[in-house]
Parts: C-alpha cells; structure tokens; sequence
C-alpha cells in the first residue's frame, strides 16, 4: 500500500473516531425517538467496523449512555477485550436479566470485567458462577460490594466444592448462609478424614471424632458472627432435615448463641422468639417450666439451659 493510501484509511479512520464521539454525544441527549433511530443505526455501523480503533473508540464514548438498543450494547460486549471491557466495566444500558442472558455468550474476559464491578445484579452472578471459569467466579467470591444468593453459593460449591482455594474464599465472606457453610466444612472434613485414615492410619471411631469437632468448630465460627435471623433460618433447615439435636443445641448455648438455644426451643414449643425469650429471661421459674414441658425437653437438660442462660444474665 503506497503511502497515499495509508494516509487516507488513516484519515478515515480518524473521521469515524470522531463521528464515534459525536455519536455517544448524541445519544446522551434527549432526542426524538425517529431521530435516535437514526443515529442507533450510525452507531451499529459503526459497531462493526473493520478498524479495531475504531470500534475502540464508540464503545469508550458509549459505556455512560444509559439508553442503548440491546443489540447494540451486545455487539459491544462480545466483542475483543479491548473494546468490550471497558465498556462492560462502566455500563448500565443492561437490566440484570438482560446481562445475565448475556454472559453464556461472553467470552472469559468480559466474565472477569463484570465479576469485579461493585453493582453485579444478583441473576448476573448466578450466570457467571454457573458457567464461567474459577478465575471469574473467584472474582465473584471476592467481590465484597455485592451479596450472594444462595442459590449462587450453592452454585459455586456444586461446581468448586473440591477446589480448597475456591471454598476459602467463599468461606471468608461475611454474607454467607449458615447452610452453606456446613455444606462447605462437609466437604473440608470428609477431605480430613480421608487423609487421617490414608495417611496416618488413625482409627475409624477417633477419626469421626476429630471430624466431628472440626465441623462443629467450623459451623460455630460462622454462627458467631451470624444475625439472629440467620441463625434462626439454620435451624429451621436443621430441624427439617432431622439434624437439629440436643448436644448441638447444648453446645452452641453453651459457646454462647443464646439465639441458638431460642430458635431450637421456639421451634420445637411451637412460640414465638419473643414468647420464648420472655420465659427464659423472665425470673418466673414457673414459666421457665411450662416453656421447657411445651418444648418436650428433660428435667436434666432443662437444668444445664437454665444454668446456661443463668450465666449468660450474671455476666
């Protein structure tokens, strides 16, 4: 090509770069809906320029323009990595179901660029945890601006559950549900209990032991920190599921969940938290005794509560 040539595809190509921005300009305005058609098809023209810079260009100038045709903003977004990220990066023209429908059909680099915006809508990070890759869904994990559904950390667990670095991170946020947790340290003490056995010859009994109390250490850790709500929910799976015991109750009464001990007695009494709470802290014994008769529990752990909640008010 002889340098004639080059300097007019040059200036071509500076003439679409700029004609990008008086595009993105446009459409940032209030126009009437014939003349935004219009300019929507410079714009799709535009949009699949042969010129990467080009194509660069409009999607730079577009990524703030909040009204954008769906086919338009998805060109963009399938598009390479230079162009698509930084518009995926900033852009609002999606509702999070639209984006969501979308990301089946996005390439790993666009899966990334979305994962780490603060404003992820809920069905977009379920789309990427169902089928991206662990770099992406790690970005989701860490993502500490948005919560997680469970059904999205359900999601990563079913597809990541054996890889120990995916599960350390969903196990580090603060928003997680106290079911998946369990579901998390399941994984983590069949993995212990297999080494036990394998590698050290440790003997069945002790090694469910040690399972055990590794679990329990776990799942307190995370109810800890959990809102009476949350524990509340856990419960109420435990109890559905046939789980929910009295040494589990004693134990995390006695570790210090009074809101454990509350929802186990509620739940099994058929009261309310507040009716509940009132007989436990109310310094009436015989209401403290018909509460633990409705809740079918036995005069010798009936005792070890009161002794618990006893020591919970003297301190």
């Amino acid at each position: 090509m002889s340098i004639a040539a080059v300097d007019i595809v040059n200036a071509a190509t500076l003439e679409k770069v700029i004609l990008s921005q008086k595009v993105a300009h446009f459409l940032n305005d209030q126009h009437s809906s014939d003349e935004r058609a219009a300019i929507e098809n410079v714009a799709r023209m535009l949009a699949q320029d042969i010129s990467l810079q080009v194509r660069e260009a409009l999607a730079f100038e577009l990524r703030t323009c909040k009204l954008l045709p769906h086919d338009l903003a998805a060109k963009i977004a399938s598009d390479v990595e230079s162009v698509a990220s930084p518009f995926l990066a900033d852009t609002e023209a999606f509702s999070d179901m639209q984006l969501a429908g979308l990301i089946p059909h996005l390439e790993e680099h666009a899966h990334v660029t979305i994962a780490r915006r603060p404003d992820v809508g809920s069905q977009t990070c379920l789309a990427i945890v169902s089928v991206g890759s662990d770099r992406s869904v790690s970005f989701i994990v860490r993502n500490d601006h948005i919560s997680l559904t469970e059904d999205t950390c359900n999601a990563v667990v079913n597809r990541f559950g054996m890889q120990r670095e995916m599960m350390n991170l969903l196990a580090q946020r603060i928003d997680l549900p106290l079911t998946i947790a369990e579901a998390i340290i399941n994984k983590v003490s069949e993995e212990c209990r297999k080494e036990l056995m394998l590698e050290y010859g440790v003997a069945s009994p002790m090694v469910d032991e040690i399972a055990r109390n590794t679990k329990n250490g776990a799942i307190w850790r995370q109810i800890e920190k959990a809102s009476p709500s949350q524990v509340h929910g856990y419960v109420i799976d435990l109890r559905k599921e046939n789980r929910l015991t009295t040494d589990m109750v004693l134990e995390f009464a006695g570790r210090g969940s009074l809101s454990f001990l509350e929802s186990a007695i509620a739940l099994e009494a058929g009261l309310t938290l507040g009716a509940v709470r009132e007989a436990l802290y109310g310094q009436d014994m015989a209401a403290f005794v018909r509460l633990m008769q409705a809740a079918n529990v036995s005069k010798a752990v009936a005792h070890e509560y009161y002794q618990i909640v006893s020591k919970d008010e003297g301190t």
